[in-house]
């Protein structure tokens, strides 16, 4: 019997919006439209695919690759079989997790250039269809219901930061300067950004400071520290000065 992990509500929630959204409309992903968001969500769940597929023999598992290699195919198909390898490919998926999940709760394989754990592919998937669904949606209800989830952010802060920062630290205008700020949002604990001895970092904090920062709502950080710019403006305030402010859009660029 098949232990196939259930459907998230993220990949339901994308599938369905991205029915009614032509494959031309323009992204919030530069250069891509809705059809290449498409191609990434499908080349990624083949990626996870290949990397599980070896792991209950003991197999050597394969090396990660770019993501130019893994989605040109796939952006080259017409958008109806895309749609239609993005629902096989994603269903895969979900029965080789709950297949190597049941035989190995604590299995961790290789993945791009690190170990990570199999069951942390899990929120990554459900992060991945919530943000690039708002890619090609923008702001609505279920997007932020969605979004606001403190599974998600927390996600992003402990497994992503590194990534979420890592193109941003390249182009930090500023990075021999100590950087402490805070995105705070209702009922959750504050996000810190740091930047200490050129080490760019997030971590979550309890503590209360008088940091200056942005306040903005759950769904709206979430889409900050994912690099994005969430409508309207009104959600999201600052107490940063103009060149703290820069600096922040400049290292929460997004991967």
């Amino acid at each position: 019997m098949s232990s196939a992990v259930q459907q998230s509500r993220e990949a339901e929630a994308f599938l369905e919006a991205r029915r009614a959204i032509a494959p031309d409309v323009v992204s919030a992903c530069a250069g891509w439209t809705a059809h290449e968001v498409t191609a990434h969500l499908v080349a990624g769940a083949v990626e996870i695919s290949r990397h599980l597929e070896p792991y209950p023999n003991g197999e050597p598992v394969p090396a990660t690759r770019g993501f130019e290699e893994r989605e040109a195919p796939f952006r080259a198909m017409s958008d109806p079989e895309l749609m239609r390898r993005l629902e096989l490919e994603e269903q895969r998926l979900r029965g080789l997790l709950g297949d190597v999940l049941a035989a190995d709760p604590g299995a961790v394989v290789p993945w791009t250039g690190r170990t990570m754990p199999v069951a942390m592919f899990l929120p990554h998937l459900r992060s991945e269809f919530a943000v690039h669904r708002w890619d090609i949606t923008g702001d609505d209800g279920v997007g932020d219901e969605l979004l606001a989830q403190p599974e998600l952010t927390a996600h992003a802060v402990r497994a992503l930061g590194p990534m979420l920062l890592a193109s941003g630290a390249r182009r930090d205008p500023s990075p021999d300067q100590n950087f402490d700020v805070r995105l705070r949002s209702p009922g959750a604990p504050d996000i810190r950004l740091s930047v200490e001895s050129g080490c760019a970092a997030l971590s979550s904090v309890a503590d209360a400071s008088d940091a200056p920062g942005l306040e903005l709502d759950a769904a709206a950080r979430l889409l900050v520290l994912w690099g994005r710019r969430p409508e309207p403006r009104t959600r999201v305030r600052s107490t940063l000065t103009p060149a703290q402010l820069t600096r922040l859009h400049a290292l929460l660029a997004g991967y």
